[in-house]
């Protein structure tokens, strides 16, 4: 990279403290001020001709059926304010280096050239956030209409073409910095190459169906995803010098981590509004972009342990239910209802209790990770 583009990057993120912090100020603000006035809009908003719009899961305990009418489609106020937060601060470093670079004679660079070969690689993490969360949108919109949402099969291949997408313009786009993207093939990489995509490709469509189990209980994937962003935001922070995949990794979250916990003050037990698969997609999928970038992906696990636990409880319960009435010819069930959320809620803890439980058992993880990723036993990968 040439030493202007060097130097303008470097002006964003010479203070990763700095613009970190404002990031997430920023994201936590606009959510608080949106917040009030999204809720409103999708109460009064007439998605059906007849009936509620917003109705309960026919999977979900019967305490749920209180929640009845409690409006959806939430995640539209994360993305507008993390993307707003994120792309704002991006652009203002952009502006700055760019009078900077007049004011020392440094060579003025064209606008086109500044979108392709600087803004949007910046952009790609943001891009498939924002796209996995108009795929959730059509969902939630589907349900609302009463049309009964969108296919699981169909959902599941536009996540894997846009998984794919994501990695594809990872590799193609102008990259920067020290370490790559992706490090080159190791040996028998003719082999191993495409077995590791595959594997990332499984990782970002399986984080994103994580979090959307999750979100079942009032502030518990939004929470949860706080965490998440706290444990990556911690293990790169300090490793993190100037520009790069890794630089606009950390600020994303940085901007998903204000916008969350935002959304928490609306989304807390009792919830005046749900993020919906808008929402649990779009976080999904950034999380797993993130951590894909910051070559943290052994570190996911244990930072957002509660969602792929969610997640493992619904494996394990299909999984159990078919092999025993394959056995025995009548179904049985490990969990009383799976996500495992469901299955307290079932024994009778309250649902605050159980939030409150998850998020402790997540600090607990989300610090094991710490240690194991500072002490270099996680591998970094990819």
């Amino acid at each position: 990279m040439n030493n202007w583009a060097k130097t303008l990057l470097d002006t964003i993120f010479s203070s990763s403290f700095i613009v970190g912090g404002l990031t997430f100020l920023v994201a936590l603000v606009l959510m608080l001020a949106c917040g009030g006035p999204m809720i409103a809009w999708l109460r009064n908003k007439r998605w059906r001709k007849q009936g509620e719009s917003w109705t309960v899961r026919e999977d979900t305990p019967d305490t749920h059926q209180a929640k009845q009418g409690t409006p959806s489609m939430g995640g539209i106020g994360i993305i507008g304010a993390c993307v707003l937060a994120f792309t704002g601060v991006i652009i203002t470093g952009i502006g700055l280096a760019q009078i900077s670079n007049v004011s020392s004679n440094l060579p003025k660079t064209s606008p086109i050239f500044i979108v392709l070969s600087i803004v949007l690689p910046l952009m790609i993490l943001p891009i498939t956030f924002v796209t996995h969360g108009l795929l959730g949108l059509a969902d939630d919109w589907s349900k609302a209409s009463g049309r009964g949402g969108l296919r699981a099969r169909t959902k599941l291949l536009f996540q894997f073409t846009l998984a794919i997408s994501f990695l594809a313009a990872c590799l193609a786009l102008p990259r920067w910095g020290q370490t790559p993207f992706v490090p080159p093939p190791w040996h028998g990489g003719d082999v191993l190459w495409p077995a590791m995509m595959m594997l990332l490709i499984i990782f970002v469509v399986g984080t994103c169906n994580a979090v959307n189990l999750t979100d079942g209980l009032d502030g518990l994937a939004a929470g949860l995803a706080v965490i998440t962003c706290l444990g990556l935001v911690l293990a790169r922070f300090d490793s993190v010098r100037g520009p790069g995949y890794e630089g606009v990794a950390i600020l994303f979250c940085f901007a998903l981590m204000g916008a969350c916990l935002g959304f928490l003050k609306f989304n807390k037990y009792k919830a005046q509004v749900f993020m919906g698969d808008t929402g649990s997609l779009a976080i999904g999928a950034g999380l797993a972009a993130a951590a894909i970038l910051l070559h943290a992906v052994w570190l996911l696990p244990f930072v957002g342990f509660m969602f792929y636990i969610e997640a493992a409880s619904v494996t394990i319960q299909v999984l159990w239910f078919k092999w025993t009435k394959r056995k025995t010819g009548e179904g049985q069930r490990l969990f009383r209802r799976a996500p495992l959320h469901h299955h307290f809620e079932l024994a009778g803890w309250s649902e605050w209790r159980v939030v409150l439980t998850f998020w402790a058992v997540n600090l607990f993880t989300t610090a094991i990770g710490l240690v194991l990723w500072h002490l270099k036993i996680l591998p970094r990968f990819p």
